[in-house]
């Protein structure tokens, strides 16, 4: 499966530490993601083309974030999808 940023409505970003607030115009709701979620989203926001799990799990990896395996991409990745910030295509 590959992801990329939603396009059904845009999305602002600022970050705070090692966590990032998304403020989502379409449903008018804040969300604060934790260090992992914030990087898994801003390397999807990055990347030119849609990103496979397998790379952002490698890219999650290699930031040194060890807490982060299949399962947990997973989740994150579900969570940012059911706040329509990110989709799979």
């Amino acid at each position: 499966m590959a992801w990329t940023l939603s396009s059904s409505f845009p999305i602002q970003i600022a970050l705070l530490d090692k966590q990032a607030i998304v403020f989502h115009h379409g449903s008018g709701e804040t969300h604060c993601l934790d260090e992992e979620a914030s990087l898994i989203l801003l390397t999807i926001m990055h990347s030119q083309a849609p990103i496979s799990e397998s790379t952002l799990l490698g890219m999650a990896v290699d930031a040194g974030l060890q807490r982060v395996d299949p399962q947990s991409l997973a989740g994150m990745l579900g969570v940012l999808q059911s706040i329509q910030v990110v989709e799979n295509i």
